[in-house]
């Protein structure tokens, strides 16, 4: 429900309550006096850090480890908490199984390396062999010494272990270039499910002080489930202003503050921030508070009630409420008869309204 404008009592000013009564049966009569009110909007909020967020999973698991406890300061990066899965866990390990398999048959010591060194070496020494045969029967060819026949068969023989040592060098080079893939696919195999380990290992986005923690340790956990409470920054009074005093709200303004927790102090704040968006449900919107005064101590949450000041010592006129007739009227005496006249109100508290027109200082009022 709207609270209206709210109008604080500071000093009584100039001109007193006159009281006519008696034990005669004679109705009791007041003047309307002088004092000096502060006009402020009220608002309701909460004791909150400038920055919080929920410590959430991505993942589902088990609450394996927690690292902090309500209270304990944190800084950004650091580990809070670790949910754990088996299934995740399992993966990894199977990962650096494959990896390490990977790894023996890629190596230059592996089975198949050393089968294709072993007759690249067999076949180079053919090679040799056939090209040295090769460029003697060349010269021979040159010299007439040998027919054409015999020097094409000695050079064919030459090709065909030149192109058999070639493609064994190939091949050794292509075996080489899929065993690296093949451990590079397991390798980033690897690395992605370390990185789902790592995602169940819940680190903080700031530097601040753990306000809650939901779960323990050994619960289940679910994907997007709140885990801890985080909040950094100096304590502020998070508002919320009914729509219809928008226009009376800035930034920079003043605003006086109360807590249960504090009884009977007041403290100094001014608005920071007007947040753009209403509340539909509520029909207000939200003001941040910085406190002027430093707080005694800061617990997340306290409950608080503000006056966002509109108009400070104003002196105005102004009567009891329980003078106020229904229809905003009051009997006042005039000429000894008893006369109810209509007046216009301004501001108020919980004791007096203020009078803006229909009576003057020198006006009788009947309190009936």
């Amino acid at each position: 429900m709207k609270r209206p404008i709210l109008w604080v009592t500071l000093s009584i000013a100039v001109i007193t309550a006159v009281s006519i009564g008696s034990c005669n049966n004679k109705a009791e009569t007041i003047q309307p006096e002088f004092r000096k009110l502060t006009a402020a909007v009220y608002a309701s909020g909460t004791l909150l850090p400038e920055q919080e967020y929920k410590v959430v999973s991505t993942v589902d698991g088990y609450m394996n480890e927690a690292y902090v406890k309500e209270g304990d300061t944190v800084k950004m990066g650091q580990v809070l908490f670790y949910v754990s899965n088996e299934v995740r866990e399992a993966q990894e390990v199977g990962s650096e199984a494959v990896v390490r398999k990977t790894i023996s048959t890629v190596s230059e010591d592996a089975p198949v390396f050393r089968e294709l060194q072993g007759r690249i070496e067999v076949a180079n020494i053919k090679m040799q062999q056939d090209e040295r045969q090769f460029k003697r029967y060349e010269k021979l060819y040159s010299e007439d010494a040998v027919s054409k026949s015999t020097y094409e068969k000695i050079y064919l023989q030459y090709q065909s272990s030149l192109k058999e040592y070639q493609n064994l060098k190939r091949q050794y080079e292509q075996q080489k270039l899929n065993g690296n893939l093949q451990l590079q696919q397991a390798q980033n195999q690897l690395q992605v499910t370390r990185a789902q380990q790592n995602v169940g290992r819940l680190k903080s986005f700031i530097d601040g002080v753990v306000y809650d923690v939901y779960r323990k340790q050994g619960d289940v956990i679910n994907p997007n489930q709140p885990i801890a409470l985080i909040g950094a920054g100096d304590m502020i009074a998070k508002l919320s202003v009914d729509e219809d005093d928008l226009d009376k709200v800035y930034v920079g303004q003043k605003v006086m503050i109360t807590m249960d927790a504090y009884d009977d102090k007041v403290f100094n704040a001014h608005i920071s921030k007007v947040y753009p968006l209403l509340n539909k449900v509520e029909q207000a919107f939200r003001v941040d508070a910085v406190f002027d005064d430093e707080l005694p101590v800061g617990v997340y949450g306290l409950n608080l009630e503000a006056n966002i000041v509109l108009t400070q010592d104003k002196e105005v006129m102004v009567i009891p409420r329980s003078a106020i007739q229904k229809g905003d009227s009051v009997w006042i005496e005039k000429e000894g008869d008893e006369v109810k006249v209509p007046i216009k109100t301004g501001m108020s508290d919980d004791n007096w309204v203020e009078v803006r027109s229909g009576l003057d200082k020198s006006s009788t009022i009947i309190l009936k």
